[in-house]
């Protein structure tokens, strides 16, 4: 396998400088450009299309989850790994089906194997891309009860985490499914996006975001349900409407 491009976004200059000398002294992996910030890094890999990014969480701007998510939707088998200070964003970083997280002060040994992660991700991602012959039906297939589902993906407006199941909205009924809300999402187009640790909403059947205490709601068009948008994913959101 050929050597693998990895991209740094950190706005400290010693992690950078860390980070750079340690994937020097990898195999198999080259250190391909740096950023400063969210904004910097997007343009980047639309730029150089990179295999790997570190990417530091507390960045000015975008920060770095809104950043791996929207960099994801430019190179669907990008590889994310976060390096951060603290691990307060821990649950919500996974919600993006990140590679690692790693806690600084960042150890050698640690970084190597988030990477070697990263790595059988790529080959996980090119075997089923290689596996993607016949053309999509555009239908989710859902276990419900003792019945399988298949349910057109635009006749879907968000689809809720309930404790263990998923409760998936259409716009005049809602069907229970056993599948977790991480492996629905993953089935889902990419105008579906993970708003928030308990939602996946259809992102062209938004019509209004409202604040909601802590949080924002979101409406949608030919429902009255609404679905919750986290904070920390507000400005992602807007954005990906706005494309």
């Amino acid at each position: 396998m050929k050597n693998l491009n990895v991209m740094i976004a950190d706005d400290d200059l010693s992690s950078k400088i860390l980070l750079g000398h340690y994937i020097h002294l990898f195999p198999g992996y080259r250190l391909l450009a740096e950023a400063s910030s969210g904004e910097e890094l997007l343009k980047l890999v639309r730029k150089k299309q990179p295999d790997i990014v570190l990417v530091d969480i507390h960045m000015p701007g975008i920060n770095g989850i809104e950043a791996a998510q929207l960099c994801k939707e430019v190179v669907p088998s990008l590889q994310v790994i976060f390096t951060t200070g603290s691990d307060e964003f821990a649950v919500e970083a996974f919600n993006l089906s990140v590679v690692d997280y790693i806690v600084k002060p960042i150890e050698k040994v640690r970084l190597l194997i988030a990477l070697e992660k990263a790595k059988i991700g790529l080959q996980l991602h090119k075997r089923l891309e290689a596996k993607q012959g016949a053309p999509a039906l555009n239908k989710l297939a859902i276990k419900s009860n003792q019945a399988f589902l298949y349910l057109a993906m635009e006749d879907i407006v968000f689809v809720e985490k309930e404790r263990r199941k998923s409760m998936i909205h259409l716009e005049a009924e809602q069907v229970e499914s056993s599948d977790s809300l991480q492996d629905i999402a993953k089935r889902l187009p990419n105008y579906f996006y993970r708003a928030h640790r308990s939602y996946v909403v259809n992102l062209r059947k938004i019509v209004k975001i409202e604040a909601f205490g802590e949080t924002y709601l979101a409406h949608f068009a030919h429902s009255e349900k609404t679905a919750h948008i986290s904070k920390l994913q507000i400005q992602a959101v807007h954005r990906l409407i706005g494309k």
